[in-house]
């Protein structure tokens, strides 16, 4: 660390124990420092722990042991006297606690305290406690400094350190406009948008199932999802629920939709009917106008402008080669689409390792110094929020899936192939949301991006393709339900627009994208479950990692089911799902104990029902004035209702 960041370190902690030796209290990163320091003061009355360690909460507790003991020895010299002066203590702090409470309500930092676990490198900051430089520092209120005295309306804080930043308070642009309940409505909002647009974009792919159209969606799919998340990271690291963040929202909304409408021909041949260049122009839009916004932030905000100047350049670099691109042909092309789409999605890795370059192993020196000035803080996510907002856009594509293999009846009451079907898949679908939620999101012990840069990193990835491969699937699964190649599936009975989409033979590309859809759906569900680290109760039936492998034996048998070419359009659903099936039994087998009966109930824990009275009866017991009820209570046996 450099020199200029050890000067705004926080001052080790001192603890004195009643024995008189003292506990200096320190952070991990400064554990060595501090012990050379009083090892070379040949101090053995001084001992250096860790900040939340065991030893700290031990020496803790021998202190307030300590204290307690001293309180009682003032109450038994002092009698009243003391009473009244306690009193008064507890409610004076009763009344700072819950004015620090109200200062700090509007930080963003509660969701790192919740069922995530605590970070110690999480903490907020006040002008006399200076910030230290760490990956996980948050800017909250506290960590922009207080908040300077004037109108409440013309507030700000000494971090912006830019007379611009006030004028914008007084015209109300950076107003505070609505609570975060409301946010979340606008980030529902996004969500539902985005959700219809990829679905849309999978159902135009199934039409023609072909190669190329493959390579069209996935080239497409990673443009909208640069942009969803583009504006997820934003409003996660801000949540600045102002005009001028609202207006950037729907702006980018705005581009999504034009991107949409432009996606289906960017690769024709044709010059008079390709959309390549508008497509491109409607995504570097809302890429270009998010860079602009980095850079207004890192000119407002001087405590993060390292982390805002890289992304500005992480999106202007790639804009060159997309600008490049719309100048050449296919299938030159996609010698520039390819490495501009990985610098979108990943550049902002190699930023990222700059930033802990410079906060840990750079050497000392003139340009370690000048870049810590720049890299003193990352700004920090809510990690619940991310995982909650992940949690319901899953929950979105895979409802949406069922909506994508809905049809209409022409008339008469008809319990027929298609709508089996149709079943058929809303089982799957439900199946898969069994296993994401209830499966893999169940008895966490640390969530992936909790446990490390790598985890955080397959978790994210893995999302992409489980999203991608799911919708490959389902708009693949809409061309299977309606195939007239098995028995009772009459086209007379479908309404006029599904009629025309019912045919009796679907090409090679529709068994493909099904399959190999669901198995890279599933694979990916997999790698999510493998980057957690769930608990493991000794009497687990199976380990996780066996329960992954048989994931995995089943994805393969997917991936190769295509080849089958002897399976119809009701075979390939009902073995998929089969396959499905069993995924979920094993995991619920596996993570069930050995001590429980997977199917009944164990012997001496089952239920026991002691009354089922009238409602008179009732009010009798419950009004009688002994502590136990006046009635006598009788156990029941499995075939009995009542007794009084």
């Amino acid at each position: 660390m450099s020199s200029a960041l050890q000067g705004r370190r926080r001052k080790p902690q001192e603890l004195l124990l009643p024995n008189g030796r003292k506990i200096i209290v320190t952070l991990p990163e400064d554990l060595e420092d501090v012990r050379r320091k009083y090892q070379g003061d040949n101090d053995t009355q001084v001992e250096v722990v860790i900040h939340g360690s065991a030893e700290h909460s031990q020496y803790l507790r021998q202190s307030r042991d300590h204290h307690e003991e001293r309180r009682q020895l003032l109450r038994e010299q002092h009698g009243p006297a003391f009473e009244e002066w306690e009193d008064i203590q507890n409610r004076l702090s009763s009344v700072t606690s819950e004015l620090e409470r109200l200062e700090n309500q509007a930080s963003g930092l509660y969701g790192n305290f919740s069922k995530f676990g605590y970070d110690a490198a999480v903490r907020t900051y006040d002008d006399e406690d200076p910030p230290i430089a760490s990956s996980h520092t948050s800017i909250s209120e506290k960590s922009r400094g207080q908040r300077e005295e004037g109108d409440r309306h013309g507030e700000t804080t000494k971090l912006f350190k830019r007379p611009v930043i006030r004028q914008w308070f007084h015209k109300g642009l950076l107003w505070r406009m609505s609570e975060p309940t409301e946010i979340m409505a606008i980030e529902l909002f996004l969500d539902l948008v985005y959700v219809g647009i990829i679905h849309s974009n999978g159902e135009h792919m199934a039409e023609e199932a072909t190669g190329y159209e493959l390579l069209r969606f996935v080239i497409t799919f990673v443009m909208t999802w640069r942009i969803w998340t583009s504006i997820t990271l934003t409003l996660s690291w801000f949540e600045s629920d102002d005009v001028v963040t609202r207006l950037e929202i729907l702006f980018c909304i705005s581009t999504l939709i034009g991107f949409t409408t432009n996606m289906t021909h960017i690769f024709v041949e044709d010059p008079a009917e390709n959309t390549y260049v508008q497509l491109v122009s409607f995504y570097l839009a809302a890429r270009v106008v998010t860079a602009i916004f980095y850079g207004i932030t890192a000119y407002l905000l001087p405590m993060i402008k390292g982390v805002m100047i890289c992304q500005l350049l992480g999106t202007l670099i790639p804009t060159a080669l997309w600008i490049a691109s719309i100048h050449v042909d296919m299938p030159g092309r996609l010698g520039f689409i390819v490495p501009a789409l990985f610098l979108d999605m990943y550049g902002h890795v190699f930023f990222l390792g700059l930033f802990l370059y410079v906060q840990g192993k750079a050497p000392e020196g003139i340009w370690k110094k000048r870049l810590g000035g720049m890299f003193e803080f990352y700004p920090a996510i809510s990690i619940e929020h991310r995982v909650e907002r992940m949690n319901a856009f899953v929950s979105l594509v895979l409802g949406y899936s069922v909506v994508a293999i809905l049809f209409q009846s022409q008339g008469g009451y008809n319990i027929n192939a298609f709508l089996g079907k149709a079943i058929l898949g809303l089982m799957q679908a439900f199946t898969f949301n069994w296993i994401y939620f209830d499966i893999d999101a169940c008895n966490l012990n640390l969530h992936a991006i909790r446990r490390s840069r790598i985890s955080a990193g397959i978790w994210e990835f893995a999302h992409l393709l489980f999203v991608m491969g799911y919708i490959v699937a389902t708009s693949a699964l809409s061309r299977l339900v309606l195939a007239t190649d098995v028995p009772d599936t009459n086209p007379e009975q479908l309404a006029e627009p599904y009629r025309e989409s019912a045919e009796d033979h679907f090409n090679a590309g529709v068994r493909f994208f099904y399959c190999h859809g669901l198995a890279i759906a599933l694979l990916a569900m997999g790698a999510i479950s493998f980057s957690h680290e769930h608990m493991k109760p000794p009497t687990l039936r199976l380990h996780k990692n066996i329960r992954l492998a048989n994931r995995a034996a089943v994805c393969i048998v997917m991936f190769f089911l295509p080849l089958a070419h002897s399976l119809r359009s009701l075979d390939l659903i009902s073995v998929t799902l089969g396959l499905s099936i069993w995924v979920l039994i094993m995991e619920l087998w596996g993570k069930s104990s050995r001590d429980d009966p997977f199917i009944g109930e164990k012997d001496g824990c089952c239920v026991k029902y002691y009354a089922n009275c009238k409602k008179k009866d009732l009010k009798r017991i419950a009004s009688s004035d002994e502590r136990r009820p006046s009635g006598d209570i009788l156990e029941l046996g499995r075939g009995e209702k009542t007794a009084i």
